[in-house]
């Protein structure tokens, strides 16, 4: 019988990689995850709070019930970054973010204060 294979050592440059792809996962799905409730994906009808964060835009989606709550959304205009869109009375929040690839966002929130 032939005396069994050496088990194959990886290289330091093998490991590194696979740290930093892992890295990559989970600081991708960090962003993802802030991401989720963002002005971005606010509806009409949807609870917001200002944030102090420097990781999201401005405002956070948060359960109406909840003291956290600021403002509600009352309609929401795509395409647009023109706060007259929202009738008087209202607070306008703007938004507009540049991507290369997947196209220009461009809203703005009509925004009344929660009682």
């Amino acid at each position: 019988m032939p005396p069994p294979q050496p088990a194959k050592r990886r290289s330091a440059k093998a490991i590194l990689k696979g740290i930093g792809l892992v890295i990559a996962v989970i600081v991708f799905a960090f962003f993802w995850i802030v991401s989720q409730d963002d002005a971005e994906n606010a509806e009409a009808g949807d609870c917001v709070q200002k944030s102090s964060s420097s990781l999201d835009d401005g405002l956070k989606v948060v359960d109406c019930s909840s003291s956290e709550a600021q403002y509600k959304v009352s309609t929401v205009h795509n395409d647009t970054t023109d706060p007259t869109v929202c009738a008087e009375g209202e607070s306008a929040y703007t938004k507009s973010v540049h991507r290369r690839r997947s196209g220009d966002t461009r809203m703005v929130l009509c925004l009344t204060t929660v009682k």
